[in-house]
């Protein structure tokens, strides 16, 4: 083909699926004895790092971090990162970065680019896209969970306008109850899948058009020749895979998940009054037997009650 070669363009297509919900990491820890009472202070880093007009919500920012990252990382660029975090690092504003470290990003440094070219085709298989998705993904839930992170805590921070009060009581009078503060997350599946390809003949005097698979009719024998040769490293539109693992996403609220100790401060003391009980039930069944075979049918007088034999009364 002489000095022309065939270019392909192939179009990923990556969604996120929400999952649901469920318990995320462990915030906070207390255990509450019988009759304690104590009040919780929730506090968000994110609130205290941003003004109102930069505060989004966490899906919003949860994708900004996404697309930020897997741009520079397919692009082998940082400047687009360290733009969105100078801001904070050198306080001219707040920006939803939230001054995070640009360590946590892994990504490598080069020029800034709008796409990205590849000369091996093992690089175009739908498993490879999906891998540096899903580690962009991955870092863009690590960035989300360090800035909207939340604070629990039995002290109020006076200087933190926004912080939300809740007060727990244990109403259990032998046990006591421990308290999990959970951040609460939602999952999300990750699937890539290859959404279109297209093609053009990089030559001296072809147009820069881009054209489907199936237009090739025009072409030259040779050029089709190659055509068919490449097409066959290529993947098929319509491959997708779907990462094993689900991506998890902060949210703003949290649960308490309540555990009553195994080990009760009342035991030995009720063990023993429901052995006295349940000796007395006997001795007034058997008592009341005896009245009747004797043709006793006097109305029964009431039974003694545990407390009334423990003091020995009658």
């Amino acid at each position: 083909m002489g000095g022309s070669f065939i270019e392909f363009k192939i179009t990923y297509e990556h969604r996120l699926c929400r999952r649901g919900k469920q318990h995320g990491p462990l915030v906070y820890t207390v255990t509450l004895l019988p009759g304690e009472k104590i009040t919780l202070y929730h506090s968000e880093r994110f609130r205290r790092i941003t003004s109102e007009q930069d505060r989004f919500s966490v899906a919003t920012t949860f994708m900004q971090f996404a697309s930020t990252i897997h741009q520079a990382r397919v692009t082998n660029s940082m400047e687009a990162l360290s733009d969105r975090l100078a801001s904070v690092k050198t306080g001219s504003s707040v920006s939803a970065g939230g001054g995070l470290p640009s360590a946590i990003l892994g990504t490598p440094s080069g020029s800034v680019s709008t796409s990205a070219s590849v000369t091996d085709h093992t690089q175009l298989s739908v498993s490879h896209a999906s891998d540096q998705f899903n580690q962009s993904v991955t870092q863009a839930s690590m960035l989300t969970h360090a800035e909207r992170s939340v604070v629990v805590s039995t002290y109020e921070d006076k200087e933190t306008a926004d912080i939300t009060a809740r007060s727990i009581q244990n109403d259990n009078a032998c046990r006591a109850v421990t308290y999990f503060v959970r951040q609460v997350v939602e999952l999300y599946s990750v699937t890539t899948a290859v959404y279109d390809i297209d093609y053009r003949l990089v030559a001296a005097d072809a147009p820069g058009d881009w054209h489907t698979l199936d237009d090739v009719d025009w072409h030259t024998e040779a050029v089709r020749n190659a055509f068919k040769e490449a097409v066959v490293l290529l993947p098929k539109v319509g491959d997708e895979a779907e990462r094993p693992r689900a991506v998890s996403v902060p949210t703003d609220g949290t649960v308490y998940d309540p555990e009553l100790a195994k080990c009760c401060s009342c035991e030995p003391e009720r063990a023993h009054r429901a052995s006295l009980e349940d000796q007395l039930l006997e001795l007034e069944v058997e008592r009341r037997r005896l009245l009747l075979a004797k043709g006793d049918l006097t109305p029964f007088m009431p039974a003694p009650t545990a407390e009334a034999a423990v003091a020995g009364t009658p």
